[in-house]
């Protein structure tokens, strides 16, 4: 369990945090939230099943400005139904 003052630590580091993303670049912003999804096993997986998808998510605008939403990208990272979605995007750009 946390004390205070570990709470209080935490709470100002995700402020800077915070404040030190808000004044990224646009590029910056979607090279963050591109990395904050590479790490995911699924996303990892996709990729080797298909290795152009990097190249696609680096190129096509209407995804560039879905991963410059922060919004948007943690929604990816923690709802199983944007996954999906997200993948079948993805699967629609790379066939059509």
């Amino acid at each position: 369990m946390k004390t205070n003052e570990e709470t209080i630590w935490e709470t100002i580091k995700d402020t800077f945090a915070y404040i030190k993303y808000l004044t990224l670049s646009k590029e910056r912003k979607i090279e963050v939230n591109i990395s904050l999804v590479q790490e995911k096993y699924w996303f990892q997986e996709l990729i080797i099943i298909n290795p152009s998808i990097l190249t696609l998510i680096k190129e096509d605008n209407e995804i560039r400005e879905y991963f410059l939403s922060r919004k948007m990208v943690r929604k990816l990272l923690r709802d199983k139904n944007e996954r999906k979605l997200f993948k079948e995007l993805l699967t629609d750009r790379l066939y059509f």
